[in-house]
């Protein structure tokens, strides 16, 4: 089990930019975004039961999105470290990032 991050974590993560094509594979991620995530955000991340990804790099920075998706709030599942790999978050947070 992973603890929450800190709050310094959290700051650290929000002021730290990404490169995201450079980080993580996104084919890769878009094809888990379609087995965990479509399903509630939306085939086109359009929203649905959960909210629009559309954008999400306006929101969020790669690191804040990872780490959303490593500690999420109720109703998101966790699905990390069970399911999802680091590697797994890592790759749908840079497909999500480079939806627009």
């Amino acid at each position: 089990m992973t603890a929450a991050p800190t709050p310094r974590a959290m700051a650290t993560a929000a002021s730290t930019p990404a490169a995201v094509a450079d980080v993580g594979d996104i084919p890769h991620g878009k094809s888990l975004y379609e087995q965990h995530c479509a399903n509630c955000h939306g085939a086109d991340a359009q929203g649905g039961m959960g909210p629009s990804l559309q954008n999400e790099d306006s929101r969020k920075n790669l690191a804040q999105t990872v780490a959303w998706i490593k500690n999420p709030a109720l109703p998101m599942p966790n699905l990390y470290p069970g399911t999802l790999s680091d590697k797994d978050v890592l790759d749908i947070a840079t497909y999500v990032q480079s939806l627009k």
